[in-house]
């Protein structure tokens, strides 16, 4: 592929948050050497997320930019079709909240470039808000994808973290490695309505398993906007179920991982889990769930519990699919060693 960076901006009813996001995006001082895009992928908004783009982008773009459509609704879908239309080697996906320092294109060049085995990078975001931040926030700030990823820049392949998708730099020929060998996601990531997410960690669980490197960099920059709705408590806790239920899908990532598995890789089955954690469920005693919706704010086992119930809810319901995804992911094609040339 030529060298070169695509900003990917996946959008379901941006209208109001693109205007600073797409100003950061303009203002990027990047090496005249280095060739760039925007590509602005729309996925079924029903506001006026096209013309605001359309407009922004003709006006301030200093390089070529595309908006393109993508009628099925999810994340993952959008982001397919970014990585399925860009043109350079490496993507940035920037979210609609995501003000990118004037380097970040400038600085995932240089990452990306270094190693050709490295398969994905991500690096450090601050908090940007209108309101005064919740005093629990900075116990709680990594599930708003804020902080850092890591202790320390480097290498963190093997380390039992996955990137989350704000600023996630990634090799386009490596996501269509993927692709072409069939692999699909198991999450659709978040819908119209729906808090769940995760496609982004799938991705570095893949990435992994394929043979390529995840790397984090602090030099990678980032604001990341949170409205005002996002800083309450009762939004964390939904969260906080949604990021229970992605985790059944990522357990067949883990365990061929052997991230925290005492369980062998071909003896999975739903109503093990499921028992496991209706167990877990009742350590927490009855008193004390019957009593949840009073616990006060900022307490860390209000958010245990709702992963819990997350996990357990979303595992009977996808309970026929459950022993499938471990099948599927043991035959899978593109998770057969690459040799990087």
């Amino acid at each position: 592929m030529e060298n070169g960076v695509s900003v990917v901006l996946c959008c379901y009813n941006s209208s109001k948050m693109l205007p600073e996001t797409l100003e950061h995006l303009c203002n990027q001082n990047v090496n005249p050497e280095i060739n760039w895009e925007i590509i602005i992928v729309n996925n079924s908004s029903t506001d006026e997320t096209v013309e605001i783009a359309e407009k922004i982008l003709r006006q301030k773009s200093p390089v070529a930019y595309r908006i393109i459509n993508e009628s099925r609704p999810g994340l993952s879908f959008a982001r397919k079709s970014g990585i399925e239309n860009a043109v350079y080697a490496f993507i940035i996906f920037c979210d609609d909240d995501n003000h990118l320092n004037p380097d970040y294109v400038n600085v995932s060049y240089e990452i990306m470039s270094s190693r050709q085995e490295i398969g994905a990078a991500g690096g450090i975001s601050e908090s940007k808000s209108r309101i005064k931040l919740p005093a629990w926030f900075e116990e709680h700030k990594q599930n708003y994808s804020v902080g850092k990823q890591a202790e320390v820049s480097g290498d963190i392949t093997n380390v039992n973290i996955a990137l989350w998708g704000a600023g996630m730099v990634i090799r386009t020929e490596a996501a269509k490695y993927l692709y072409s060998k069939g692999f699909k996601s198991m999450l659709t990531d978040r819908k119209q309505g729906e808090l769940s997410s995760g496609g982004d960690s799938e991705f570095c669980f893949a990435f992994r398993l394929a043979g390529y490197k995840i790397i984090y960099d602090e030099r990678l920059n980032l604001k990341h906007f949170l409205p005002d709705f996002r800083l309450n408590w009762n939004y964390l806790r939904k969260l906080s179920r949604a990021f229970g239920a992605q985790k059944i899908y990522f357990e067949p990532y883990l365990k061929k991982l052997n991230v925290n598995s005492s369980i062998p890789f071909k003896e999975n089955h739903w109503s093990k889990e499921a028992f496991r954690l209706l167990k877990k469920l009742r350590q927490y005693g009855l008193k004390k769930l019957l009593k949840m919706n009073k616990l006060s704010e900022g307490d860390w086992e209000q958010l245990r519990i709702e992963k819990t119930i997350g996990r357990l809810q979303e595992i009977l319901k996808i309970r026929n699919r459950y022993n499938k995804n471990f099948i599927l992911l043991e035959q899978a094609e593109w998770m057969k060693k690459i040799i990087l040339k």
